[in-house]
């Protein structure tokens, strides 16, 4: 084999000896570089520490560090706390009846003789309004009247010899028993031709007659209707919640379909002394005076009770909020947010009235209640009774 074919073979042999040579001297040349600083220096002094501030945490933001600074102040909008009064008002539905109304009966049966009243023109109390056919009453008075006057002269003949012995003292008992029992039986006359006539019990307004001139009537035949309608009364469902703040004459407006335009102001006049156990609601009577005779029984009305209440702190509703152990609103105490319990009582036209530790005196958050916590610093942006 010829020299030139010996380097062909062993030319990929001397290129990677000659690159392994390479590295082992450069490896030697470091391991003496390092050993001699070394020993230059045996001892080196410690670096003095550097007085630039470390890098910033992007969470803590402009305010400080987080948990500690002064942070940034919640700016917010809020409302001043007013008073109110939590007295209700009733709409409540009514129907209209007579101070008094009856239904007039004759006591007796029998022909009716004369009509005596005309509906819608007021009677007064004792005015006859219908009489029965009387002639055998009457003949009945004054028959009994006759046995009277006779047995009066005979009393008072007999009478008139008691003691004298011209006549036995029985017979003048008799004839004084015989007084008594004739003056009975004219009564009773009497009062038969009295039940002869119908009469007004009251002063009132007769309605319509149920019967005419002629007509036999019987004792459950009903002859017309009498109401006094200076007064009407209107019974009204008043739940019993409020039952405590029902007392007699307590104003109420009423309203009738029949005077659009007119408002009938009246006054509770009776309390029912029981509750309804099935509805839970409280009768209720209140009075509305009719002088111009305008109103009638059955009518319909639409009737506002006016309850009173007692005054009570209110705040706006957006400033109300609620956590687990129930309502409690945010308020701006020396710059800073404190939440304060308020127990909602009664909403109000956009306010609502609570219940808790505040005072006229006190802010309320009515936005940014989102950002608030305890003792967190606050920034009054803007404020107004209107929110």
């Amino acid at each position: 084999m010829s020299p030139e074919d010996l380097v062909n073979r062993f030319r990929p042999h001397l290129l990677v000896l000659t690159v392994a040579l390479c590295v082992a001297m450069a490896l030697a040349w470091m391991a003496l570089g390092s050993g001699s600083a070394r020993a230059q220096d045996p001892s080196p002094t410690p670096a003095a520490p550097s007085t630039k501030p470390p890098a910033s945490d992007p969470a803590e933001g402009k305010g400080g560090r987080r948990g500690g600074g002064a942070a940034e102040a919640v700016p917010v909008i809020v409302s001043q706390v007013t008073e109110g009064n939590d007295g209700v008002v009733l709409d409540l539905l009514g129907t209209g009846s007579a101070r008094k109304s009856v239904t007039l009966y004759s006591p007796v049966s029998g022909e009716v003789a004369e009509v005596l009243f005309k509906p819608g023109r007021p009677v007064r109390a004792g005015d006859v309004l219908l009489r029965l056919v009387d002639r055998r009453e009457r003949l009945a008075v004054a028959l009994a009247d006759a046995k009277v006057q006779a047995a009066r002269v005979m009393h008072t003949r007999y009478e008139s010899t008691r003691g004298t012995g011209a006549v036995p003292d029985t017979v003048s008992d008799e004839a004084q028993a015989a007084l008594r029992s004739a003056e009975i039986e004219l009564a009773q006359a009497r009062e038969a031709l009295s039940e002869r006539v119908v009469r007004a019990p009251f002063v009132g307004m007769p309605g319509l007659a149920s019967v005419e001139r002629g007509e036999r009537i019987d004792t459950d035949t009903a002859i017309t209707s009498l109401d006094d309608r200076g007064e009407l009364h209107l019974d009204l469902q008043v739940p019993e919640i409020y039952l405590a703040r029902v007392v007699v004459g307590q104003p109420v407006q009423a309203l009738n379909p029949a005077h659009p335009d007119r408002r009938f102001d009246g006054k509770v006049v009776a309390v029912d002394s029981r509750v309804d156990p099935v509805t839970r609601q409280v009768k209720v009577r209140a009075a509305l005076p009719n002088g111009d005779d305008l109103l009638r029984s059955g009518m319909s009305f639409q009737v506002q009770l006016a309850l009173p209440g007692e005054r009570r702190l209110s705040v706006p509703e957006l400033a109300l909020q609620w956590g687990r152990a129930g309502s409690f609103v945010w308020v701006v105490r020396e710059g800073k947010a404190l939440q304060i319990a308020a127990r909602a009582v009664q909403r109000q036209n956009g306010r609502v009235l609570v219940d808790g530790g505040l005072t006229t005196q006190d802010q309320v958050v009515v936005e940014g209640v989102q950002r608030m916590r305890e003792g967190r610093a606050v920034k009054v942006v803007g404020s107004g009774a209107e929110r």
